[in-house]
């Protein structure tokens, strides 16, 4: 059986999922620059690559067991490792879209209306937020049975 989520409890939620936000953010600068700066001097989209990665595992973790506890822990259900399996895709799916509209609306913010790197980054970063949490909330974690 679900449970009805008052709106001061949505608005917690998001501000979890940008604290969230803020270490995977961490993550992957920290992960990008350690593998740049002593591993793959000369690879840097792999490196991205694998730290784009390691901000995701973060993500699904601390959105799973802190952010969406209530509503990961209602679809994990008795199959635990089919259902766990399944939100992670999801969850993967959102971030890659997620980076989709963070890297189009930093290209389009910053180039077709000719703005400068922070204002498109914040830009990006509003607009893929937005869309992390409501596509993680609305369709990774939402009650499925």
């Amino acid at each position: 059986m679900g449970y009805k989520m008052k709106k001061s409890e949505g608005v917690v939620q998001f501000i979890k999922f940008g604290l969230v936000g803020v270490s995977n953010t961490a993550v992957d600068w920290i992960i990008f620059y350690i593998l740049t700066a002593t591993i793959l001097i000369n690879a840097e989209p792999f490196a991205k690559a694998i730290a784009f990665i390691a901000a995701v595992l973060n993500s699904y973790l601390w959105n799973s067991v802190w952010t969406f506890k209530k509503e990961f822990e209602n679809n994990l259900g008795k199959e635990k490792l089919k259902n766990g399996t399944t939100l992670f895709v999801k969850f993967a799916v959102v971030s890659l879209v997620g980076w989709a509209i963070n890297y189009y609306a930093f290209k389009y913010t910053r180039f077709s209306l000719d703005q400068g790197k922070l204002m498109a980054l914040v830009v990006a970063s509003a607009a893929a937020t937005f869309w992390n949490f409501f596509g993680n909330k609305l369709w990774t974690y939402k009650k499925t049975a």
